[in-house]
């Protein structure tokens, strides 16, 4: 779907839209931030078969940017120009040279460091990638990151872009025992993949970890020789359902909003309706929720695409 789905600030203090690839905006209260900036369109020869669902001009004022890594897909200088001065951007240690070019205040993180800004604590924490920007200076720059992001009573974890990696994400675990939620990447891979985990082992992360729901990411954008358009999400609801993680996983599809009540008593649901005309819905005035569809749970029925919006 196109635009920001419909809110409940209200009645939950964490939301997340998928806006595509790794681009995702979190709202922890009334602050939001925005991971791996790329709201282009194709890269090279690569191109984008499925495009970010807001442009720049949509996005609200944002707090802070994380930049994951410097390659092009996880962070797009176009992107960056039109998002204006006001966001902390956060990236990894040894991205320096990359960021020289920003407009805005602009700060890198070691491994297990932190910091606080409007009352969201932001920590740089290990994943298994590969640094650089153009592929050959991946052999002397090693600039890469996932993030773990604690605000309003919720703590997210974001990789980014990974592959498997069981001792660094047990761990983040023993750091960060209560992570609601994590955003993990299920492509471009099959499995064995040092730099990018298949579906099978981004569930294995999930499980490392010990968060409680997971997004998958990165997939479904970009046109990959490695695996084909759909495989990734069937890949996906096979392992899930082999596992029994019914109700834990939220395939979303691009565009739309995971919401995580205040309340545990209430499960997370999926907002894929925009308010005609507005953008965010008055935050004392939340619509109603619509039920979720996490894997393995009301599945769509027969001929029902599961696409939502227009």
């Amino acid at each position: 779907m196109r635009g920001l789905p419909s809110d409940d600030a209200k009645g939950a203090s964490f939301s997340a839209v998928w806006i595509g690839h790794a681009t995702v905006l979190f709202r922890f209260g009334a602050r939001r931030v925005l991971t791996d900036p790329n709201l282009g369109g194709a890269i090279v020869l690569y191109p984008r078969l499925t495009p970010p669902s807001v442009s720049v001009n949509e996005l609200p004022p944002l707090d802070a940017v994380l930049i994951s890594h410097m390659h092009v897909d996880h962070f797009d200088l176009r992107t960056m120009r039109g998002l204006g001065r006001q966001p902390l951007v956060l990236y990894p240690q040894g991205g320096d040279s990359y960021t020289s070019g920003l407009e805005q205040r602009r700060h890198a993180l070691k491994p297990w460091e932190s910091v606080q800004y409007q009352g969201l604590r932001i920590t740089a924490v290990p994943v298994a990638h590969e640094g650089g920007r153009y592929g050959l200076d991946a052999i002397w720059n090693h600039a890469f990151t996932g993030f773990v992001i604690e605000g309003a009573g919720r703590t997210v974890f974001f990789a980014g872009d990974t592959g498997a990696d069981a001792a660094k994400f047990k761990a983040i675990r023993e750091r960060f025992p209560h992570i609601d939620v994590a955003f993990i990447p299920i492509a471009p891979a099959r499995g064995g993949n040092k730099n990018h985990a298949s579906p099978a082992e981004a569930l294995d992360i999930f499980t490392e970890v010990g968060a409680r729901y997971l997004v998958p990411i990165h997939y479904e954008a970009y046109y990959s020789m490695a695996v084909p358009y759909d495989e990734p999400r069937r890949l996906l609801e096979d392992a899930v359902e082999k596992r029994h993680l019914e109700g834990k996983v939220f395939a979303l599809r691009t565009g739309e909003r995971l919401v995580l009540p205040d309340a545990d008593s209430k499960e997370p649901w999926v907002s894929n309706q925009l308010p005609p005309g507005v953008p965010e819905p008055p935050r004392n005035d939340p619509p109603p929720p619509v039920p979720a569809r996490p894997i393995g749970k009301n599945k769509a029925p027969p001929g029902d695409s599961g696409k939502a919006g227009p």
